[in-house]
């Protein structure tokens, strides 16, 4: 007997071919799964497993040994998958990877899937993204590609010394809930907080960034201070990425004894260099150059740096 049998199925032509104790058969095409006829006729589904079975009353298949499935870009590897045809569920056990066409690996102890490999729910889940990112949860599910993980942790950070044993992040950011959405390439977060070597440092409700490490739009952490002058101040930057050599951060200060005042920089990298310049408008209380006492004046006031 072959040390690997190879199952190939074309569902618009169904053919099924199981070389098992040097005995071969095929199944009818009339035991294609009772679903919509143009979701099967676009899919075709390849298994590799050491050993194969295929019950035909019940149109299930269950592959046990190194067993690898592929369909349309997505890999399933597993010790052991069980397939329904007629329900197209997927469940995959022991050394548990998926991997997606655009290179993020899912690990977990169970998954069970549809069999476009695209839906499911992992237990005991660990993502590891293209970028070199991490997510680990408890539980997860991915519906329309889409990932929602409870109980998660994420770090941009090696997991593994150099001997490979487990290590803790330097730092990572817990949450209740995460939702990593390849499409818009956004990870967002849901009451989530920043641990640095196992510390608890700043809570970022509402928290989201770019999945692939690259900068992105967004609200920046909000900045506060106290001063004599100006007492409380409360900085809320936000920056604007323009494009890969461009951005801007507009950064409004807001003051509990003065009037707000509005920050901006721009910077860009170009073949002739790096600049940067920066700016500041507030409409303000002024005394009039060159006076003592008198009347203060109401005044737009502005400074550029560069």
């Amino acid at each position: 007997m072959p040390a690997k049998h190879l199952l190939f199925l074309r569902p618009a032509l169904f053919g099924l071919a199981i070389a098992q104790a040097g005995a071969a058969w095929s199944q009818p095409a009339t035991a294609v799964a009772s679903r919509p006829a143009e979701t099967v006729e676009a899919r075709e589904v390849d298994f590799n497993a050491d050993t194969l079975e295929y019950d035909t009353n019940s149109e299930i298949v269950t592959a046990r040994g190194s067993v690898a499935m592929v369909t349309e870009g997505n890999r399933l590897r597993a010790d052991e998958v069980t397939w329904n045809r007629k329900t197209g569920q997927v469940l995959a056990k022991g050394n548990v990877a998926i991997v997606n066409p655009g290179g993020d690996t899912a690990y977990g102890d169970t998954i069970e899937l549809t069999d476009t490999l695209k839906d499911g729910m992992i237990s005991n889940l660990l993502i590891v993204l293209a970028d070199g990112g991490r997510l680990a949860a408890v539980k997860g599910t991915r519906v329309n590609g889409v990932s929602k993980l409870e109980r998660a942790v994420y770090s941009p950070c090696k997991i593994e010394d150099e001997d490979g044993c487990p290590k803790d992040p330097s730092w990572k950011l817990s949450a209740q809930s995460v939702i990593h959405d390849p499409a818009t390439n956004r990870i967002s977060y849901k009451n989530a907080r920043l641990d640095v070597f196992g510390v608890p440092i700043l809570a970022l409700p509402g928290f989201s960034h770019p999945a692939n490490g690259e900068g992105g739009s967004g609200i920046l952490v909000p900045d506060l201070r106290f001063s004599r002058n100006n007492g409380v101040e409360v900085t809320i930057p936000y920056y604007l990425r323009i494009g890969p050599n461009r951005d801007l951060t507009i950064a409004p200060h807001i003051f509990s004894d003065a009037p707000p005042m509005l920050e901006s920089t721009y910077r860009a990298l170009t073949s002739d260099g790096a600049y940067r310049v920066t700016g500041y408008a507030t409409y303000s209380t002024r005394q009039p150059t060159g006076t003592v006492g008198g009347t203060r004046e109401q005044d737009f006031r502005g400074y550029i740096e560069g």
